[in-house]
């Protein structure tokens, strides 16, 4: 992996330059140990958002079952 690779990675999924040029940094100084801890904080920190977004459609979906029975009643 290169520096320029992990730019355009973390500018695709969304990523401020806050959070991309410190990692850059750390792969192009061949602190690869430390760039992967980041990563992973980082995708955990997308997962949860994930799972908060998930909540919300699970109350959606039962909100529009809730509609669609009382409709049907």
């Amino acid at each position: 992996m290169n520096a320029e690779n992990a730019r355009q990675c973390l500018t695709d999924i969304g990523c401020s330059p806050d959070r991309i040029n410190p990692l850059a940094e750390l792969v192009e100084a061949g602190r690869l140990a430390e760039a992967k801890q980041q990563l992973r904080r980082l995708r955990c920190e997308l997962m949860e958002e994930l799972h908060v977004c998930q909540r919300r459609v699970d109350q959606l979906d039962w909100l529009i079952r809730e509609t669609e029975r009382a409709n049907t009643v």
